[in-house]
């Protein structure tokens, strides 16, 4: 018999209670918007984003810093580059280069796949298209500073110089040898060769010169000697406002990475910013200190990366999607075969047609209640499926995780997920590969899903790390 006063319930009512209060306690979390089992990830896997914040700024509202620590990184064309000289590409264009340098590094895998490496020597000056970040770096004793593009994909390290034949058509930068006292002709890698680089890019862009060894000082405090650069006195095509040359950030003998090796332990991380904002890039210790918060994945074999041929790019394990909570439950190996790479320089994520199409049908179905958009896709266009929300203020977007092994998700909304110049033609920022090629090719994470996150390159360790939801300002 229960006591009707007094503090001792019989277990029933005592049960009845329990249950009214955690009811009662969940429904003032949800309806005072307290974050409930993990509701900082959107509820019900949606997140209600202001769709002036999916469009291109063109002011700079960051610090002259990306943070207190490492270089800062910042867009080509964005507002805080501080070019100011040079109009942003159409977006045709932006596609028509990400589009060469897509099916360009699909070719150069392949030749690895095929085992069709007679031309090996050849095929290793062959890169490809440029990228879209910046950071700034120093050649020579004293000082001489240039904008190189950071490049993940690209091993080879290069800036034009005095006297150069034909010089980049936007750059007013070159690297006076004659002016430096350490700087010294040729290689200066034991079991490098050659003194002289024929750079190709995938949009036949091209940087010819000679090899040559002087100080590079990434920081006053991370100053390295003998450190081996391109020197470029034939360049053409179109790098892009303000660039001077190139940071390579791949694999191979020559890259910034192995050159640094002996401080850095092969250990570098960035966070590519959006275009009104400063990123940064960390080598050693300064981007391990951040490993603490990020999910890691292990770096797998794919064509070229193991034995002495090199592709010099980061291949991992991509197991499956998901769209607004809901895993499209894609076989993994649809991913495995040639494999699947990060990429800086790749602007849309590639997938593969299977993928793509389960992840369209999943996109498609959350943004039911959207307009599309009337607009017809203009040539070169690579984006299928967009939205007219002109006249809308928020719209609840449905977040993207890309599962990754050891159950690495990578979390993305907002920008990540959307790209456009105008409200009223927003699309999904994912592309299908080609259905016109029998060849197989590469799922590539491009740098659009890859802003505004943490991304840590362990090469010793063997893994990749992601994290975080902003680049430090």
């Amino acid at each position: 018999m229960c006591v009707r006063f007094m503090a001792i319930l019989c277990p029933s009512t005592a049960i009845y209670h329990l249950l009214f209060s955690s009811l009662l306690l969940f429904f003032s979390c949800y309806v005072s918007g307290i974050p409930v089992y993990g509701a900082e990830e959107g509820k019900d896997g949606f997140h209600s984003t202001p769709v002036s914040s999916l469009l291109p700024k063109n002011k700079c509202s960051a610090s002259a810093r990306g943070g207190s620590q490492g270089l800062p990184i910042t867009q080509k064309y964005g507002p805080c580059s501080g070019s100011g000289h040079s109009q942003p590409p159409s977006p045709q264009e932006i596609f028509g280069r990400d589009e060469s340098r897509v099916s360009f590094i699909n070719s150069k895998c392949n030749q690895y796949t095929s085992g069709n490496l007679k031309n090996h020597a050849h095929n290793n000056n062959l890169f490809d298209e440029d990228g879209n970040f910046l950071v700034d770096v120093a050649f020579g004793t004293p000082l001489q500073k240039f904008k190189l593009i950071l490049d993940t994909g690209s091993s080879i390290t290069w800036t034009q110089c005095k006297a150069c034949v034909n010089c980049l058509q936007d750059s007013h930068r070159y690297f006076n040898w004659s002016a430096s006292s350490t700087y010294s002709f040729g290689s200066c890698i034991p079991g490098t060769v050659e003194n002289n680089y024929n750079m190709t890019y995938g949009d036949d862009s091209t940087s010819v010169g000679n090899y040559g060894c002087d100080t590079m000082t990434l920081e006053p405090s991370d100053v390295f000697q003998k450190f081996q650069f391109g020197c470029g006195r034939n360049n053409k095509g179109d790098f892009g406002s303000g660039v001077d040359g190139m940071l390579g950030l791949g694999q191979g003998q020559l890259s910034t990475v192995s050159q640094t090796a002996s401080k850095f332990n092969k250990v570098f991380s960035y966070c590519l910013p959006e275009e009104d904002s400063i990123g940064s890039l960390l080598f050693g210790e300064k981007a391990t200190s951040q490993s603490s918060s990020l999910k890691f994945t292990s770096l797998v074999n794919g064509p070229g990366t193991s034995g002495l041929e090199e592709s010099g790019y980061y291949f991992v394990k991509l197991l499956d999607i998901s769209v607004g909570n809901k895993r499209l439950n894609i076989p993994s190996s649809v991913f495995a075969s040639p494999g699947t790479i990060i990429d800086s320089g790749t602007v849309i994520t590639r997938l593969p047609q299977r993928a793509y199409s389960a992840l369209k049908a999943a996109f498609e179905k959350a943004m039911a209640k959207y307009p599309l958009s009337n607009g017809r896709r203009k040539k070169g266009d690579i984006l299928d499926t967009c939205y007219n929300l002109s006249g809308t203020k928020d719209v609840l977007l449905p977040e993207i995780v890309l599962h990754f092994g050891e159950g690495a998700d990578v979390r993305l909304n907002g920008t990540r997920v959307i790209w456009g110049n105008d409200a009223s033609r927003l699309c999904l920022a994912f592309a299908g590969n080609s259905k016109s090629t029998m060849d197989s090719e590469l799922t590539i994470i491009g740098n659009r899903q890859q802003v505004s996150l943490t991304v840590l390159y362990d090469i010793q360790g063997g893994r990749i790390g992601f994290g975080g939801n902003g680049c430090s300002k």
